[in-house]
Formats: structure tokens, sequence, C-alpha cells
């Protein structure tokens, strides 16, 4: 039955499970910041809108693609979407959602360490997770080169385009042996945000083209279904290129227009204006105002072919570009301040309505027996680990202290003959570094210089 979850038209099915998960995510910050008791009133953290830009990548990463030997490193601030997908798929107790960001309870960022669910790569330093998925794959062939074990997984990296900022990153691309790894795929979180500011230029190509001068496989998943449609209509080339010469600026405020503008601000000024407008004349104001929104990186659809796309080259790492929307599917989607923003209860309670959840109980999952709760139990089977025999670490042994009364010497080398107070205390007397005038620096530096032939003559003959 739960087969049956996993064809075509399924993918309505991983947007529902998409939307229960971005719903939880929202809700725990929501929970730390809002519901928690905080006497200090300072904000806890948690980030919603990052959160939200990658919740389609997460959601067809794990409930289509992934195998249970693959392992996956995800960027800091996606940390809540991830514990979200390990509660629906019954790998975290209820109890840790109210617990983030708090003492013993889940890590602001994935930790393998402390986090009670299913981490592979610890990812609080920005760059460093992405480059340890590079290093493990190469380790591994190592081990498995010399000696018997199961077989690895593919090793996937989830990061945020100003990641890309990082020179550890480059260091790490152009080794000359990782130009190998197939078994690596890294996914771009391309929302053309960077903390609290759009950032400038349409650095996307750019950064492939350096990807391919590596050796790597590239791909760039910019629009989704429904804006590519628009594109094949006739006259669709006009809208495509006023679309994509906007500047992130122009595109970003596009997006907190509300339906009623949005219509004025795409067709701009331009030659083009006219030939735009007949593009999108039968398109009411609000479906015009969700199209101009479908980019490649929430079209699960799309992304699905991507990563199969990307299994298919395994002579060499590859890495997708996903252009996204920061904030994707809450009130403040684009808005360059929306970094560490944090949703209103009014606005939970709209979100939770749009997602078919509740504010008043927000861990709640899927019906059971329903398609949605069948996806989860699968995904839950296939991607289940046989657990690791943990080994106690060999016994150090401890080091004797030695003793004051006695004498003792701190080595326990039989050859050691412990130095006496006086042997240890006597140094070779030092004259002390006389202080001349800029005048006198001058004619001892050149003095020096006089000799330093002959000094060196010296030294050579010792």
């Amino acid at each position: 039955m739960a087969a049956q979850v996993e064809v075509e038209d399924g993918i309505e099915v991983l947007e529902d499970i998409e939307r229960r998960v971005r719903f939880i995510a929202m809700a725990m910050i929501d929970h730390a910041n809002r519901v928690r008791p905080n006497p200090s009133r300072i904000k806890v953290g948690g980030h919603q809108a990052s959160s939200a830009s990658m919740s389609s990548i997460l959601t067809a990463l794990y409930f289509d693609h992934l195998a249970a030997p693959d392992q996956v490193s995800v960027k800091p601030h996606a940390a809540p979407v991830l514990h979200a997908i390990n509660y629906v798929l019954g790998r975290l107790d209820a109890s840790y959602l109210t617990r983030l960001r708090e003492l013993g309870g889940l890590q602001p960022y994935p930790s393998r360490t402390k986090d009670p669910d299913v981490i592979d790569y610890s990812t609080g330093s920005v760059g460093i997770g992405a480059t340890a998925t590079l290093w493990r794959a190469i380790a591994h062939r190592y081990v498995a080169g010399h000696f018997p074990v199961p077989r690895g997984g593919r090793q996937i990296a989830l990061l945020g385009d100003a990641e890309l900022d990082e020179g550890a990153i480059w260091e790490a691309v152009v080794d000359p042996m990782v130009r190998e790894l197939g078994e690596v795929m890294w996914i771009v979180d391309v929302n053309r945000q960077s903390l609290d500011r759009v950032v400038p230029g349409i650095a996307a190509g750019r950064l492939a083209a350096m990807f391919e001068a590596a050796g790597w496989h590239t791909q760039t998943l910019k629009w989704g279904r429904q804006l590519t449609a628009l594109y094949a209509r006739e006259g669709g080339d006009h809208l495509r290129a006023r679309i994509e010469d906007m500047s992130n600026e122009e595109y970003q405020r596009l997006l907190r227009a509300d339906a009623a503008d949005v219509r004025e601000r795409l067709l701009g000024s331009g030659p083009d204006r006219d030939a735009v407008a007949a593009t999108v004349a039968d398109l009411d104001d609000a479906t015009l105002h969700t199209a101009i929104r479908d980019l490649g990186g929430h079209d699960i659809a799309a992304l699905r072919e991507a990563m199969r796309t990307a299994d298919a080259h395994a002579d060499r790492p590859s890495v997708i570009f996903a252009y996204t929307i920061k904030a994707h599917a809450l009130p403040t989607e684009g808005h360059p301040s929306n970094h560490s923003a944090l949703l209103t209860e009014e606005q939970m309670r709209l979100l939770a309505e749009q997602s078919g959840c509740d504010l008043d109980d927000p861990w709640r999952t899927a019906a059971p027996g329903s398609p949605e709760a069948l996806c989860c139990a699968e995904t839950a089977e296939r991607l289940r680990r046989t657990p690791v025999e943990r080994k106690a670490p060999p016994a150090v042994p401890a080091r004797r202290r030695p003793s004051r009364r006695s004498g003792e010497s701190c080595s326990t080398s039989p050859t050691t003959r412990p130095r006496s107070r006086a042997a240890s205390s006597r140094r070779a007397p030092t004259s002390p570094r006389p202080r001349t005038s800029r005048a006198g620096s001058v004619a001892a530096a050149s003095g020096s210089s006089a000799s330093a032939s002959t000094g060196s003559a010296t030294t050579l003959a010792r």
C-alpha cells in the first residue's frame, strides 16, 4: 500500500507533508520565543525565514530520494525543519519540540553529539558542514578499500548560497581528488538574501561556472512548473526575459506586492510591456500573484527530477542551484529584514489554517491510514539503519602526580634523573638591552652591517 504513494501523482501527498513539516518547524520556534516562560524577554532565537526556504528541498530529499546509507549535512538555520522531519518519522520524541534552544534540549544548529535525533553532520560552523561531506566520502573510500565494511551511501550537503562566500568551500571544491567523488551531491538554497539584506547582483551563473571548471556536474533549478508553462505560451519568451532581467532587489519587492499591485509591477515600463501583458491577460490577480513566486526550489517534482539527474552522473560530484524564497509561504516572504523576524500569534494561526494544522495542537501528525501517514511510515522504514554497536574506548593510563614531600619526578622513565632546583635555576646571564637614541640606533646599525660578513664567516667556520 505504501508503494502506491510513491507514484508520480504522489506529489500532492509530498506537498501535504511539506506544509505540515514547515508548520511544526515554525511552531517550535514560536514556542521557544513566545510561549515558553522567558523572564528576560530577550529573543531565544530560531530562524523561521531560513527554515521555510529549505522546507521543499528537505521534504523532496527525505520523503522521496534518500536511502538508509545516505548521510546529509543540513545548513545551520534549517535545523528546525530537520527536527520536524525526524519527529513525523518517529525518530524524535514530542517532548523535545518545546525545548528548542534550551539547555539539554534541541540545539540551535544540527549537532551529532548533543541532539537526541538522527543527525549525520554537525553544521554550526558555516561552510564546514558542506565540505565535511567531501572528506567523509574520501575517508570511506579508503576504509572500504582496506577493510570489509558495508557499502557507503551518498554524501549530500544542503547549504545556503551565502555559505559559498567561505574560502574553505573553494579550497575543498578544487581539490584534485574531489572531482572523482560521484557519491557527493550538494544542493544550494539560492534565496538571494544574506542575513538582513537582499544580495545585489545575480551570481548563481558565475558560481556554477566555477564548479564546472573544477569538474563538477551542475544544474540550475530556477523555475517551477507553473511559470514554465507560462513561458511556453505564445509571447512567453517576453515574460521570461522580463522576470530574468529583474535585479534581485526588484524581484524581492515584487514578492511583497499584494495581488492587486503585482500585475502593474510585473509589466514594468520596458518595450515588451504590451507583450508581457498579453501573455498574462487571462490570469486573475490571485493566480498571477501565485505564479510569480513559483521557483524551482519549491517545486517538489522538479527537485525530484534534478536529484535523479545528479545520481546519473556517478563519475563526478554534482551541485544543484535551487532558487527559493526566504520565508517561503510565510507572511514575511521576500522581506529584506525577515532573517530574524518572528510571526505574530495571528500570523501563526493563519499559517496553521493554510497548512491543515492547529496552533492549539501544533504537534499533531497526519491521521492514521491517510496517504500522508502511509508515506511517513514507508519513509521511516526505508531510512531505518542497522544500529551501530557502541564500544567503550580503551582506558587511558592515569598519570602519577609527583609528591612534593618525596621529591618524585613527573617523568616515569627510569633513565631520566630529576634535576635539582639549583641546577634548573642556573641560566646564562643576560645583558640588559642598551637604550640608544634614534641617531645611536642608526650608527649601531651601520656598524653591525660592516662586520656582517666577518660574523657570517665565523659562524660557518664553527
